[in-house]
């Protein structure tokens, strides 16, 4: 899993670019994440052990939720820090692997949370089985479980090449963003993602280049099931609003 760390290190300082309006984003998934949990006052502590620049556990913060957050990513969770600091979020984060969660205290969260496709880039279903039993560990009894990850039903068949462009405008000047795929074998794949901005000077490019492995979300609820958890669910996009599926389950 290191070799994906180039990869969120390198965009660290680029990521909200992905969203049209980074800010909306974190105010529609932080309500729809929250739609899944019991209300602040009784959700107890929330860990997001895939936390990226923040884009959840701000989200939740803001709510009251009490978040701490871990990323393999020294660069992210530095922009996770900084963030929260600037809208005076308590979130406390540190760099940790999803597959160990060393750092986080055990038997203490009322919820884990691992989104926005971070499980795929594990290379085996038993690294993601192993990084599923950290979190079952970490949880509270009746602790829930949030997952999320990209439908990959359809994409193991078709093996798209590429994501269609997204364009956007920033204070009239145009963005583009899309995603370029090479497929390594039937689930593997590299995935290059180009961030396209206009500028005075001209057209700024950026690209950065990381690796996914495609499961399907029925195979990981099977591996959730495997990992000691209960009541299991795929939710689709159709019944949370998310922009993926969202697997939940239950620490018995």
């Amino acid at each position: 899993m290191n070799e994906i760390l180039p990869f969120y290190d390198a965009m660290a300082g680029h990521y909200h670019l992905i969203f049209q309006d980074w800010e909306a984003a974190m105010r529609r998934q932080g309500g729809i994440i929250a739609s899944l949990l019991p209300p602040p006052e009784s959700a107890g502590p929330i860990l997001d052990c895939a936390c990226g620049i923040g884009t959840q556990s701000l989200a939740l913060a803001k709510l009251g939720f009490q978040v701490d957050a871990s990323d393999l990513s020294t660069s992210e969770v530095a922009r996770a820090q900084q963030e929260a600091a600037a809208r005076g979020l308590p979130i406390r984060a540190w760099v940790d692997d999803m597959r160990t969660l060393e750092k986080a205290r055990t038997a203490h969260y009322g919820a884990v949370l691992c989104m926005d496709n971070a499980l795929p880039h594990l290379d085996s279903d038993e690294d993601i089985v192993v990084a599923l039993r950290a979190m079952r560990t970490r949880l509270r009894a009746s602790g829930i479980l949030i997952l999320s990850l990209r439908d990959y039903g359809a994409l193991i068949k078709e093996r798209p090449t590429f994501m269609p462009p997204s364009f956007y405008t920033d204070d009239g000047a145009r963005r583009i963003v899309f995603q370029v795929w090479d497929w390594l074998d039937d689930r593997r794949y590299t995935v290059h993602l180009h961030i396209c901005r206009q500028a005075e000077q001209g057209w700024e490019h950026h690209h950065f280049v990381g690796c996914y492995r495609a499961v399907p979300s029925e195979e990981l609820a099977a591996m959730v099931a495997s990992a000691g958890f209960e009541k299991v669910r795929v939710l689709s996009p159709a019944e949370t609003g998310f922009y993926q599926p969202i697997v939940t389950a239950i620490r018995s």
